[in-house]
Protein backbone atom coordinates (compact mmCIF):
# COMPACT_ATOMS: atom_id res chain seq x y z
CA UNK A 1 0.00 0.00 0.00
CA UNK A 2 2.60 2.38 1.08
CA UNK A 3 4.45 1.85 -2.20
CA UNK A 4 1.45 2.08 -4.46
CA UNK A 5 0.95 5.59 -2.47
CA UNK A 6 4.43 7.09 -3.40
CA UNK A 7 4.51 5.75 -7.29
CA UNK A 8 0.33 7.06 -7.10
CA UNK A 9 1.06 10.21 -9.29
CA UNK A 10 3.32 8.52 -11.54
CA UNK A 11 0.53 6.11 -13.76
CA UNK A 12 -2.95 5.81 -13.51
CA UNK A 13 -2.16 1.87 -13.00
CA UNK A 14 -0.41 2.59 -9.93
CA UNK A 15 -3.58 4.68 -8.81
CA UNK A 16 -5.55 1.69 -9.26
CA UNK A 17 -3.47 -0.85 -7.52
CA UNK A 18 -3.66 1.55 -4.40
CA UNK A 19 -7.42 1.31 -4.63
CA UNK A 20 -7.17 -2.43 -4.97
CA UNK A 21 -4.65 -2.97 -1.96
CA UNK A 22 -6.68 -0.93 0.33
CA UNK A 23 -10.28 -2.49 -0.44
CA UNK A 24 -8.77 -5.98 -0.02
CA UNK A 25 -7.49 -4.67 3.31
CA UNK A 26 -10.15 -3.02 4.57
CA UNK A 27 -13.13 -5.32 2.82
CA UNK A 28 -11.73 -9.08 2.31
CA UNK A 29 -12.97 -8.68 -1.03
CA UNK A 30 -11.03 -10.27 -3.59
CA UNK A 31 -8.13 -8.23 -5.43
CA UNK A 32 -10.11 -8.97 -8.42
CA UNK A 33 -13.29 -7.19 -7.63
CA UNK A 34 -11.81 -4.34 -5.41
CA UNK A 35 -9.75 -4.03 -8.78
CA UNK A 36 -12.71 -4.26 -11.12
CA UNK A 37 -14.48 -0.70 -10.63
CA UNK A 38 -11.72 1.60 -11.69
CA UNK A 39 -10.26 -0.72 -14.35
CA UNK A 40 -11.02 1.99 -16.57
CA UNK A 41 -8.21 4.22 -15.22
CA UNK A 42 -5.43 1.80 -17.00
CA UNK A 43 -4.09 3.15 -20.47
CA UNK A 44 -5.76 0.95 -22.54
CA UNK A 45 -8.79 2.56 -24.44
CA UNK A 46 -11.88 0.76 -24.72
CA UNK A 47 -15.05 1.97 -26.89
CA UNK A 48 -17.70 3.08 -24.57
CA UNK A 49 -21.55 1.09 -25.47
CA UNK A 50 -22.92 2.79 -28.25
CA UNK A 51 -26.79 2.55 -26.61
CA UNK A 52 -25.27 5.02 -24.01
CA UNK A 53 -24.52 8.17 -26.59
CA UNK A 54 -27.20 7.92 -28.89
CA UNK A 55 -27.30 11.86 -29.60
CA UNK A 56 -23.94 12.87 -28.08
CA UNK A 57 -21.24 12.98 -30.56
CA UNK A 58 -18.60 10.09 -29.69
CA UNK A 59 -15.96 12.93 -30.25
CA UNK A 60 -17.07 14.54 -27.38
CA UNK A 61 -16.79 11.35 -25.17
CA UNK A 62 -13.50 10.67 -26.66
CA UNK A 63 -12.63 13.98 -25.56
CA UNK A 64 -14.05 13.41 -22.03
CA UNK A 65 -12.08 10.59 -21.83
CA UNK A 66 -8.84 11.28 -22.89
CA UNK A 67 -9.66 14.51 -20.51
CA UNK A 68 -9.93 11.89 -17.64
CA UNK A 69 -6.47 10.09 -18.44
CA UNK A 70 -5.18 12.91 -18.36
CA UNK A 71 -6.78 14.57 -14.76
CA UNK A 72 -5.30 11.22 -13.57
CA UNK A 73 -1.93 11.57 -14.52
CA UNK A 74 -1.73 15.19 -13.07
CA UNK A 75 -3.27 14.43 -9.98
CA UNK A 76 -0.61 13.93 -7.13
CA UNK A 77 -0.78 12.48 -4.24
CA UNK A 78 -1.44 15.31 -1.95
CA UNK A 79 -3.82 16.47 -4.50
CA UNK A 80 -6.54 14.20 -2.84
CA UNK A 81 -8.02 14.58 -0.07
CA UNK A 82 -6.57 12.06 2.66
CA UNK A 83 -10.66 11.10 3.42
CA UNK A 84 -11.36 11.08 -0.49
CA UNK A 85 -13.09 7.27 -1.35
CA UNK A 86 -12.10 6.26 -4.55
CA UNK A 87 -15.15 4.44 -5.42
CA UNK A 88 -17.23 4.48 -8.08
CA UNK A 89 -15.44 7.33 -9.07
CA UNK A 90 -11.92 8.40 -8.87
CA UNK A 91 -11.09 12.30 -7.34
CA UNK A 92 -12.13 14.82 -10.35
CA UNK A 93 -13.34 12.16 -12.53
CA UNK A 94 -15.64 13.81 -15.46
CA UNK A 95 -18.80 13.07 -16.19
CA UNK A 96 -21.85 14.10 -18.61
CA UNK A 97 -24.84 13.62 -17.33
CA UNK A 98 -28.80 14.84 -17.59
CA UNK A 99 -30.13 16.75 -14.46
CA UNK A 100 -32.98 14.88 -13.92
CA UNK A 101 -34.56 16.74 -10.84
CA UNK A 102 -33.93 19.18 -7.52
CA UNK A 103 -33.72 18.37 -3.81
CA UNK A 104 -35.68 20.62 -1.68
CA UNK A 105 -32.04 21.53 -0.66
CA UNK A 106 -32.03 23.60 -4.09
CA UNK A 107 -29.48 20.62 -5.39
CA UNK A 108 -29.28 18.85 -8.52
CA UNK A 109 -30.25 15.23 -8.71
CA UNK A 110 -28.09 13.40 -12.08
CA UNK A 111 -27.90 9.85 -11.94
CA UNK A 112 -25.14 7.59 -14.46
CA UNK A 113 -23.94 4.07 -14.78
CA UNK A 114 -21.17 3.17 -12.68
CA UNK A 115 -18.20 2.59 -14.25
CA UNK A 116 -17.37 -0.96 -15.77
CA UNK A 117 -14.96 -0.93 -18.46
CA UNK A 118 -14.85 3.00 -19.64
CA UNK A 119 -13.04 6.14 -18.55
CA UNK A 120 -16.29 8.05 -19.30
CA UNK A 121 -19.77 7.31 -17.01
CA UNK A 122 -22.33 8.96 -19.31
CA UNK A 123 -26.41 8.49 -19.04
CA UNK A 124 -28.39 9.29 -22.52
CA UNK A 125 -29.60 12.47 -21.97
CA UNK A 126 -32.68 11.28 -24.68
CA UNK A 127 -33.28 7.79 -23.43
CA UNK A 128 -36.09 5.89 -25.14
CA UNK A 129 -38.37 4.09 -22.00
CA UNK A 130 -38.93 0.80 -24.04
CA UNK A 131 -34.88 0.23 -23.72
CA UNK A 132 -33.95 -2.37 -20.81
CA UNK A 133 -30.83 -0.23 -20.06
CA UNK A 134 -33.17 2.31 -18.65
CA UNK A 135 -34.57 -0.01 -15.91
CA UNK A 136 -31.91 0.68 -13.76
CA UNK A 137 -32.22 4.31 -13.17
CA UNK A 138 -28.38 4.56 -12.25
CA UNK A 139 -26.07 5.61 -9.48
CA UNK A 140 -27.08 9.36 -8.04
CA UNK A 141 -25.19 12.39 -8.04
CA UNK A 142 -25.45 15.71 -6.63
CA UNK A 143 -24.29 18.99 -8.15
CA UNK A 144 -25.56 23.04 -7.53
CA UNK A 145 -26.02 25.30 -10.15
CA UNK A 146 -28.04 23.26 -12.42
CA UNK A 147 -31.80 23.24 -13.71
CA UNK A 148 -33.63 19.52 -14.25
CA UNK A 149 -33.38 18.86 -18.27
CA UNK A 150 -30.03 20.14 -18.68
CA UNK A 151 -26.69 18.17 -20.03
CA UNK A 152 -23.91 18.90 -18.12
CA UNK A 153 -20.73 18.13 -17.97
CA UNK A 154 -19.51 17.55 -13.89
CA UNK A 155 -16.30 16.95 -11.56
CA UNK A 156 -16.60 14.10 -8.72
CA UNK A 157 -15.01 15.63 -5.37
CA UNK A 158 -16.53 12.88 -3.10
CA UNK A 159 -18.14 9.48 -2.93
CA UNK A 160 -20.83 8.26 -0.65
CA UNK A 161 -22.12 5.01 0.50
CA UNK A 162 -24.70 5.39 -2.46
CA UNK A 163 -24.43 8.63 -4.10
CA UNK A 164 -21.74 11.09 -4.87
CA UNK A 165 -21.12 14.91 -4.81
CA UNK A 166 -19.87 17.12 -8.19
CA UNK A 167 -18.83 20.28 -8.63
CA UNK A 168 -20.74 21.57 -12.49
CA UNK A 169 -17.54 22.22 -15.20
CA UNK A 170 -19.40 23.33 -17.81
CA UNK A 171 -23.60 23.24 -19.05
CA UNK A 172 -23.49 21.23 -21.98
CA UNK A 173 -27.31 21.54 -23.18
CA UNK A 174 -28.62 24.70 -21.42
CA UNK A 175 -32.03 25.20 -20.28
CA UNK A 176 -34.20 27.73 -21.55
CA UNK A 177 -34.95 28.89 -17.86
CA UNK A 178 -31.24 29.71 -17.67
CA UNK A 179 -30.30 33.13 -16.41
CA UNK A 180 -27.46 35.02 -16.11
CA UNK A 181 -27.07 35.15 -11.71
CA UNK A 182 -26.56 38.89 -10.78
CA UNK A 183 -23.91 38.37 -8.05
CA UNK A 184 -20.12 37.56 -9.25
CA UNK A 185 -20.14 35.02 -6.16
CA UNK A 186 -23.02 32.84 -6.99
CA UNK A 187 -21.33 29.69 -7.86
CA UNK A 188 -19.38 29.66 -4.80
CA UNK A 189 -21.34 31.51 -2.09
CA UNK A 190 -24.09 29.29 -0.49
CA UNK A 191 -26.33 32.07 0.63
CA UNK A 192 -27.94 31.63 -3.15
CA UNK A 193 -29.06 28.45 -4.17
CA UNK A 194 -31.62 29.73 -7.68
CA UNK A 195 -29.77 32.97 -9.10
CA UNK A 196 -29.34 30.66 -12.41
CA UNK A 197 -32.90 30.18 -12.77
CA UNK A 198 -35.89 32.66 -13.84
CA UNK A 199 -38.21 33.98 -10.77
CA UNK A 200 -41.07 31.84 -12.24
CA UNK A 201 -39.06 28.36 -13.10
CA UNK A 202 -37.93 29.04 -9.18
CA UNK A 203 -41.52 29.45 -7.90
CA UNK A 204 -42.47 26.90 -9.77
CA UNK A 205 -40.35 24.00 -8.39
CA UNK A 206 -40.93 24.99 -5.09
CA UNK A 207 -44.84 24.46 -5.96
CA UNK A 208 -43.47 21.25 -7.32
CA UNK A 209 -40.91 20.54 -4.18
CA UNK A 210 -44.01 21.32 -1.53
CA UNK A 211 -46.17 18.84 -3.24
CA UNK A 212 -43.32 15.99 -3.60
CA UNK A 213 -43.20 16.34 0.30
CA UNK A 214 -46.86 15.78 1.14
CA UNK A 215 -46.78 12.79 -1.14
CA UNK A 216 -43.24 11.36 -0.21
CA UNK A 217 -42.44 12.18 3.38
CA UNK A 218 -46.11 12.60 4.72
CA UNK A 219 -47.72 9.90 2.98
CA UNK A 220 -50.31 11.44 1.92
CA UNK A 221 -52.01 11.33 -2.15
CA UNK A 222 -53.07 14.06 -4.25
CA UNK A 223 -56.34 15.13 -4.94
CA UNK A 224 -57.30 12.42 -2.19
CA UNK A 225 -56.15 13.46 1.11
CA UNK A 226 -54.47 16.75 -0.26
CA UNK A 227 -55.44 19.53 -3.03
CA UNK A 228 -53.28 20.54 -5.70
CA UNK A 229 -50.93 22.26 -4.06
CA UNK A 230 -51.73 26.05 -5.42
CA UNK A 231 -48.74 28.23 -6.91
CA UNK A 232 -45.63 29.86 -5.21
CA UNK A 233 -47.09 33.23 -4.43
CA UNK A 234 -44.25 36.09 -4.10
CA UNK A 235 -43.84 39.38 -4.51
CA UNK A 236 -41.87 41.80 -7.57
CA UNK A 237 -39.20 42.50 -5.05
CA UNK A 238 -36.82 39.30 -5.99
CA UNK A 239 -33.61 40.77 -5.21
CA UNK A 240 -32.80 43.70 -2.61
CA UNK A 241 -35.49 42.40 -0.05
CA UNK A 242 -33.97 40.89 2.77
CA UNK A 243 -34.00 43.17 6.24
CA UNK A 244 -31.42 40.98 8.11
CA UNK A 245 -28.38 39.23 7.44
CA UNK A 246 -25.41 37.80 9.16
CA UNK A 247 -22.25 37.47 7.76
CA UNK A 248 -19.24 35.56 9.71
CA UNK A 249 -16.04 35.43 10.02
CA UNK A 250 -13.34 32.94 11.33
CA UNK A 251 -10.23 33.66 13.77
CA UNK A 252 -7.97 34.93 12.59
CA UNK A 253 -4.68 33.12 12.02
CA UNK A 254 -1.01 34.09 13.49
CA UNK A 255 0.69 32.27 10.42
CA UNK A 256 -0.99 35.46 8.87
CA UNK A 257 -0.32 37.76 10.79
CA UNK A 258 -3.89 38.34 12.65
CA UNK A 259 -5.47 39.18 9.90
CA UNK A 260 -9.30 37.92 8.90
CA UNK A 261 -9.36 36.07 5.29
CA UNK A 262 -13.46 36.14 4.88
CA UNK A 263 -16.08 38.36 6.24
CA UNK A 264 -19.22 36.14 4.56
CA UNK A 265 -21.21 32.88 4.40
CA UNK A 266 -20.02 29.43 3.94
CA UNK A 267 -19.03 27.88 0.27
CA UNK A 268 -21.75 25.61 -1.47
CA UNK A 269 -19.15 22.68 -1.46
CA UNK A 270 -17.86 22.94 2.57
CA UNK A 271 -18.13 24.69 5.11
CA UNK A 272 -15.08 27.41 4.37
CA UNK A 273 -16.18 30.80 4.25
CA UNK A 274 -16.38 32.80 0.89
CA UNK A 275 -15.46 36.82 1.01
CA UNK A 276 -18.57 38.81 0.38
CA UNK A 277 -18.14 42.48 -0.04
CA UNK A 278 -21.92 43.09 -1.35
CA UNK A 279 -24.89 40.80 -1.00
CA UNK A 280 -27.66 41.18 -3.52
CA UNK A 281 -30.73 39.82 -1.88
CA UNK A 282 -29.61 41.95 1.30
CA UNK A 283 -31.19 45.97 1.24
CA UNK A 284 -29.30 48.50 0.01
CA UNK A 285 -29.24 49.82 3.22
CA UNK A 286 -27.48 47.28 4.58
CA UNK A 287 -24.95 46.65 1.70
CA UNK A 288 -24.00 50.46 2.39
CA UNK A 289 -23.75 49.23 6.10
CA UNK A 290 -21.77 46.02 5.35
CA UNK A 291 -19.10 48.15 3.52
CA UNK A 292 -17.90 49.90 6.57
CA UNK A 293 -18.57 47.03 9.06
CA UNK A 294 -16.22 45.03 6.77
CA UNK A 295 -13.80 47.99 6.90
CA UNK A 296 -14.03 48.21 10.52
CA UNK A 297 -13.19 44.89 11.36
CA UNK A 298 -10.44 44.46 8.92
CA UNK A 299 -8.65 47.08 10.46
CA UNK A 300 -9.26 46.04 14.21
CA UNK A 301 -7.73 42.09 13.41
CA UNK A 302 -5.00 44.21 11.15
CA UNK A 303 -4.28 46.39 14.72
CA UNK A 304 -4.75 43.66 17.43
CA UNK A 305 -8.47 45.47 18.65
CA UNK A 306 -10.35 42.48 17.94
CA UNK A 307 -12.50 41.81 21.31
CA UNK A 308 -12.05 37.61 20.79
CA UNK A 309 -9.03 37.39 18.71
CA UNK A 310 -8.64 33.81 19.18
CA UNK A 311 -12.64 32.90 18.07
CA UNK A 312 -14.43 33.71 15.12
CA UNK A 313 -17.76 35.71 15.50
CA UNK A 314 -21.30 36.25 13.30
CA UNK A 315 -22.09 39.90 13.01
CA UNK A 316 -25.57 41.50 12.58
CA UNK A 317 -27.06 43.55 10.23
CA UNK A 318 -30.78 44.41 10.40
CA UNK A 319 -32.30 47.52 8.70
CA UNK A 320 -35.54 48.86 10.80
CA UNK A 321 -36.61 52.34 10.76
CA UNK A 322 -33.89 53.28 13.25
CA UNK A 323 -31.36 52.54 10.36
CA UNK A 324 -29.19 49.83 9.85
CA UNK A 325 -28.51 48.44 13.76
CA UNK A 326 -25.54 46.17 14.14
CA UNK A 327 -26.17 45.63 18.02
CA UNK A 328 -27.77 42.76 18.93
CA UNK A 329 -29.49 44.02 21.78
CA UNK A 330 -30.35 47.44 20.25
CA UNK A 331 -34.26 47.95 20.56
CA UNK A 332 -35.98 48.39 16.59
CA UNK A 333 -39.33 48.93 15.34
CA UNK A 334 -40.67 48.26 12.38
CA UNK A 335 -44.26 48.39 10.65
CA UNK A 336 -46.38 45.38 9.66
CA UNK A 337 -49.69 47.39 7.69
CA UNK A 338 -50.95 49.17 10.54
CA UNK A 339 -49.14 47.73 13.12
CA UNK A 340 -45.71 48.65 14.62
CA UNK A 341 -43.77 45.67 16.50
CA UNK A 342 -40.45 46.43 18.49
CA UNK A 343 -38.56 44.25 19.28
CA UNK A 344 -34.73 43.71 19.71
CA UNK A 345 -32.92 43.41 16.61
CA UNK A 346 -31.02 40.22 17.10
CA UNK A 347 -34.27 38.37 18.10
CA UNK A 348 -35.99 36.57 15.02
CA UNK A 349 -38.62 38.46 12.76
CA UNK A 350 -39.06 37.57 9.29
CA UNK A 351 -36.52 39.17 7.00
CA UNK A 352 -38.86 40.16 3.93
CA UNK A 353 -40.67 43.22 4.69
CA UNK A 354 -41.88 42.98 0.78
CA UNK A 355 -43.88 40.18 1.85
CA UNK A 356 -44.72 40.39 5.61
CA UNK A 357 -48.40 41.95 4.89
CA UNK A 358 -48.93 39.40 2.29
CA UNK A 359 -48.02 36.70 4.78
CA UNK A 360 -50.08 38.25 7.33
CA UNK A 361 -52.89 38.75 5.43
CA UNK A 362 -53.65 35.27 4.34
CA UNK A 363 -53.04 33.83 7.85
CA UNK A 364 -55.59 36.22 9.71
CA UNK A 365 -58.16 35.36 6.65
CA UNK A 366 -57.99 31.92 7.14
CA UNK A 367 -57.92 31.97 10.95
CA UNK A 368 -61.25 34.44 10.73
CA UNK A 369 -63.34 32.75 7.93
CA UNK A 370 -66.40 30.85 9.13
CA UNK A 371 -66.56 27.79 10.01
CA UNK A 372 -68.42 25.05 8.46
CA UNK A 373 -71.76 25.97 9.30
CA UNK A 374 -71.20 29.70 8.85
CA UNK A 375 -70.72 30.84 12.51
CA UNK A 376 -67.74 33.15 13.28
CA UNK A 377 -64.72 32.03 14.80
CA UNK A 378 -64.10 34.05 17.92
CA UNK A 379 -61.51 32.62 20.13
CA UNK A 380 -57.44 32.17 18.30
CA UNK A 381 -54.77 30.47 20.25
CA UNK A 382 -51.26 31.11 18.34
CA UNK A 383 -48.45 28.70 19.00
CA UNK A 384 -45.07 29.25 18.82
CA UNK A 385 -46.06 33.26 18.62
CA UNK A 386 -42.90 34.83 18.70
CA UNK A 387 -43.52 38.63 18.90
CA UNK A 388 -46.91 38.63 18.75
CA UNK A 389 -47.28 38.83 14.58
CA UNK A 390 -50.30 36.92 14.26
CA UNK A 391 -51.83 37.20 16.83
CA UNK A 392 -51.89 41.41 17.57
CA UNK A 393 -52.58 40.39 13.87
CA UNK A 394 -55.73 38.92 13.91
CA UNK A 395 -56.76 40.51 17.02
CA UNK A 396 -59.84 42.38 16.05
CA UNK A 397 -61.50 40.09 14.47
CA UNK A 398 -62.02 37.76 17.77
CA UNK A 399 -63.27 38.24 21.04
CA UNK A 400 -60.37 36.68 22.92
CA UNK A 401 -56.34 36.19 21.39
CA UNK A 402 -53.67 34.32 23.03
CA UNK A 403 -50.06 33.34 22.55
CA UNK A 404 -47.81 31.06 23.52
CA UNK A 405 -44.12 31.26 23.66
CA UNK A 406 -41.38 29.38 24.96
CA UNK A 407 -38.66 31.99 25.14
CA UNK A 408 -39.09 34.34 27.92
CA UNK A 409 -38.05 37.38 26.04
CA UNK A 410 -40.17 36.88 22.94
CA UNK A 411 -43.11 37.13 25.51
CA UNK A 412 -42.06 40.29 26.70
CA UNK A 413 -41.68 42.20 23.55
CA UNK A 414 -45.08 40.29 22.29
CA UNK A 415 -47.02 42.20 25.51
CA UNK A 416 -44.91 45.12 24.68
CA UNK A 417 -46.50 45.30 21.38
CA UNK A 418 -49.83 44.57 22.50
CA UNK A 419 -49.64 47.69 24.51
CA UNK A 420 -47.71 50.42 21.90
CA UNK A 421 -50.29 49.26 19.24
CA UNK A 422 -53.58 49.48 21.70
CA UNK A 423 -54.83 45.67 21.83
CA UNK A 424 -56.33 44.31 24.76
CA UNK A 425 -57.64 41.26 24.21
CA UNK A 426 -54.54 39.41 23.52
CA UNK A 427 -53.14 37.04 26.32
CA UNK A 428 -49.06 35.81 25.93
CA UNK A 429 -47.51 32.85 28.34
CA UNK A 430 -44.00 31.98 28.49
CA UNK A 431 -43.77 27.67 28.30
CA UNK A 432 -43.65 25.36 25.50
CA UNK A 433 -46.55 24.82 23.49
CA UNK A 434 -48.07 22.08 24.85
CA UNK A 435 -48.69 23.46 27.54
CA UNK A 436 -51.22 26.24 26.49
CA UNK A 437 -54.30 23.67 26.12
CA UNK A 438 -53.75 23.26 30.27
CA UNK A 439 -52.79 26.82 31.41
CA UNK A 440 -54.24 28.00 34.36
CA UNK A 441 -53.84 31.86 33.74
CA UNK A 442 -57.47 33.01 32.86
CA UNK A 443 -57.94 35.21 29.71
CA UNK A 444 -60.04 38.50 29.14
CA UNK A 445 -62.63 38.04 26.42
CA UNK A 446 -64.42 40.98 25.04
CA UNK A 447 -68.50 39.87 24.49
CA UNK A 448 -71.27 41.66 23.62
CA UNK A 449 -72.26 41.70 27.31
CA UNK A 450 -68.98 43.07 28.33
CA UNK A 451 -65.39 41.77 29.34
CA UNK A 452 -65.43 37.98 30.99
CA UNK A 453 -62.67 35.65 31.93
CA UNK A 454 -62.39 32.32 30.58
CA UNK A 455 -59.42 29.29 30.64
CA UNK A 456 -58.42 28.10 27.01
CA UNK A 457 -59.14 24.65 27.93
CA UNK A 458 -62.49 26.06 28.06
CA UNK A 459 -62.20 28.02 24.60
CA UNK A 460 -65.48 26.83 22.36
CA UNK A 461 -63.61 24.01 20.21
CA UNK A 462 -66.12 25.07 16.69
CA UNK A 463 -65.36 28.91 17.62
CA UNK A 464 -61.30 28.39 17.60
CA UNK A 465 -58.82 28.53 15.34
CA UNK A 466 -54.95 27.10 16.45
CA UNK A 467 -52.48 29.22 14.67
CA UNK A 468 -49.37 26.88 14.17
CA UNK A 469 -45.67 28.60 13.37
CA UNK A 470 -43.11 26.11 14.37
CA UNK A 471 -39.67 26.27 14.19
CA UNK A 472 -37.73 24.57 11.42
CA UNK A 473 -38.00 20.93 13.30
CA UNK A 474 -41.84 21.34 13.35
CA UNK A 475 -44.61 20.30 16.26
CA UNK A 476 -43.19 18.18 18.74
CA UNK A 477 -45.26 15.34 19.14
CA UNK A 478 -46.37 16.11 23.05
CA UNK A 479 -47.91 19.30 21.59
CA UNK A 480 -49.86 17.52 18.63
CA UNK A 481 -51.14 14.98 21.03
CA UNK A 482 -53.11 17.80 22.72
CA UNK A 483 -53.83 19.88 19.84
CA UNK A 484 -55.48 16.36 18.68
CA UNK A 485 -57.03 16.18 21.78
CA UNK A 486 -58.05 19.76 21.98
CA UNK A 487 -59.62 19.65 19.03
CA UNK A 488 -60.33 23.05 17.36
CA UNK A 489 -62.13 23.35 14.15
CA UNK A 490 -59.33 24.78 12.32
CA UNK A 491 -55.49 24.78 12.01
CA UNK A 492 -53.85 27.30 10.20
CA UNK A 493 -49.98 26.04 10.06
CA UNK A 494 -47.26 28.13 8.93
CA UNK A 495 -44.41 26.33 8.37
CA UNK A 496 -40.44 27.30 7.64
CA UNK A 497 -39.81 23.55 6.63
CA UNK A 498 -42.40 21.76 4.53
CA UNK A 499 -41.08 18.70 4.89
CA UNK A 500 -41.41 18.89 8.72
CA UNK A 501 -45.05 20.42 7.99
CA UNK A 502 -45.74 17.51 5.87
CA UNK A 503 -44.57 14.90 8.66
CA UNK A 504 -47.44 16.72 11.28
CA UNK A 505 -49.74 17.19 8.35
CA UNK A 506 -50.00 13.14 8.55
CA UNK A 507 -51.11 13.32 12.40
CA UNK A 508 -53.62 15.70 11.87
CA UNK A 509 -55.44 13.81 8.80
CA UNK A 510 -55.09 10.97 10.87
CA UNK A 511 -56.21 12.72 14.03
CA UNK A 512 -59.43 13.49 11.89
CA UNK A 513 -58.99 17.28 10.27
CA UNK A 514 -59.14 17.78 6.09
CA UNK A 515 -56.44 19.67 4.28
CA UNK A 516 -58.39 22.29 2.06
CA UNK A 517 -55.36 24.31 1.32
CA UNK A 518 -51.41 24.28 0.48
CA UNK A 519 -49.89 27.83 -0.33
CA UNK A 520 -46.40 27.74 -0.35
CA UNK A 521 -44.61 31.21 0.06
CA UNK A 522 -41.90 32.73 -2.03
CA UNK A 523 -39.97 34.88 0.89
CA UNK A 524 -36.37 34.26 0.19
CA UNK A 525 -36.22 34.57 -4.10
CA UNK A 526 -32.94 33.44 -5.54
CA UNK A 527 -32.82 31.02 -2.31
CA UNK A 528 -34.24 26.98 -1.71
CA UNK A 529 -35.71 28.86 1.23
CA UNK A 530 -40.01 28.03 1.26
CA UNK A 531 -42.77 28.98 3.76
CA UNK A 532 -45.65 27.19 3.59
CA UNK A 533 -49.09 27.70 5.06
CA UNK A 534 -51.32 24.96 5.13
CA UNK A 535 -55.13 24.95 6.51
CA UNK A 536 -56.36 22.15 8.12
CA UNK A 537 -60.23 21.99 8.81
CA UNK A 538 -61.85 19.76 11.35
CA UNK A 539 -64.55 16.64 9.48
CA UNK A 540 -67.74 16.99 10.78
CA UNK A 541 -68.19 20.93 10.90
Amino acid sequence: TNKARATMSSTPTASIAMVALLLLRSSGRSLCNAFQPHIAFSRRRHRPSAALFSSISKTIAQQLEEENIKIQESLAVNDIPRKFVPIPFAYHQLLIAKVESLTNLGIGICRVPLPSDSTVAMIDPHPDPTDVQHDNRGWVVFLPNVIPGELVKLKIYRNHKSYSDADLVEVLEPSPDRVEPRCSLFDVCGGCQYQHMAIETQRQWKTRQVSELYSRVGGLEEGVTYPTVLPALGTDETYHYRSKITPHYEAPKKNQGGLINAIGFKQKANRRLVDVPYCHIATENINEKLTEVRDAKFAEAKEGRLKRPSKGATLLLRDANEGVITDNNEWVTTPVKDLTFRLKAGNFFQNNPYMLPVMDDLVVDAARKPNGRGEAMSHLIDCYCGSGLFCLGSAKHFDVCVGIEVNDLAVQEAEGNAELNGITNCKFVSASAEAIFESEDPVVAQQDEGETTILVRDFPREHTTVVVDPPRKGCSEEFLEQLYAFGPARVVYMSCDPATQARDAKGLVGAGYEITSIQPLDLFPQTRHIECLTIFERKGM
